[in-house]
């Protein structure tokens, strides 16, 4: 997975991340409370069932970078799930405040990523102190779980199709950058990635994607997807 171009607010955090939704000054207090620590891609920052006592934040190697991280999940039968992406600007890791248990699920980073660590502690003092950072929070881990609800149900009420419509449309809202060809996805995915996010086999997203190409919805090479026309892909998933 590579770098993209996310769309950003006025204090430069991809939209929909916590950093993006807490003024700039409780920003800075937050950025200064912990050095930042280089990792390469492919670094596993949490295990699943581990208990690390930390908040991790995701912050871009440099001005002009792009920092991406997977969350998985192995199933008890030895699936592997993805959960889902975050990037810089994400927590991960803020479950670990509220359950008295392991780390659910496994974040591994795709590209290389700055991360700054923050004790429970040292986080819930932060968040007493600084009330827009709290309510972000709660609003991230609300939109999460609205996520998680919907793509259960999605499980159950759509086909493969529909699935990766929909989730290759959010993912272009939340990561795209606008091209000569179209808007590309901003992040480097595999069919087998693409399927671990929908829950469906390689083979089917191969199908669903060489349907899209040929009617000229999207381009596809290696790892990259660039959606060409944005309106009639989401009516796969909207009229399905």
């Amino acid at each position: 997975m590579d770098a993209g171009g996310p769309v950003t607010t006025p204090n430069h955090w991809p939209t929909g991340t916590f950093m993006a939704r807490i003024a700039a000054d409780t920003a800075a207090s937050l950025l200064e409370l912990a050095p930042p620590r280089h990792q390469p891609a492919n670094h596993a920052l949490i295990h699943q069932g581990e208990q690390r006592g930390l908040v991790l934040l995701l912050c871009a190697p440099g001005t002009e970078d792009f920092a991406c991280a997977k969350v998985t999940s192995v199933l008890r039968n030895g699936t592997e799930a993805m959960l889902g992406l975050r990037v810089h600007g994400d927590l991960v890791g803020e479950m670990g405040m509220f359950r008295d248990q392991g780390a659910s699920a496994t974040v591994t980073t795709c590209t290389p990523v700055a991360v700054r660590a923050y004790t429970h502690e040292l986080f819930r003092d932060f968040l007493e102190h600084h009330p827009d950072a709290s309510r972000a929070v709660a609003a991230m881990m609300g939109d999460r779980l609205e996520s998680s609800d919907r793509q259960r149900a999605e499980f159950v009420g759509y086909e493969v199709e529909a699935r990766l419509a929909r989730v290759l449309v959010d993912l272009a809202a939340r990561h795209g950058s606008v091209t000569s060809d179209g808007v590309d996805l901003g992040v480097r995915l595999s069919q087998t990635d693409l399927g671990k996010l929908i829950g469906a086999r390689t083979d089917a997203v191969g199908n669903a994607m060489r349907r899209f190409r040929a009617e000229g919805l999207l381009l596809s090479r290696y790892r990259r997807v660039v959606i060409v026309d944005m309106d009639k892909l989401n009516g796969v998933y909207e009229n399905a």
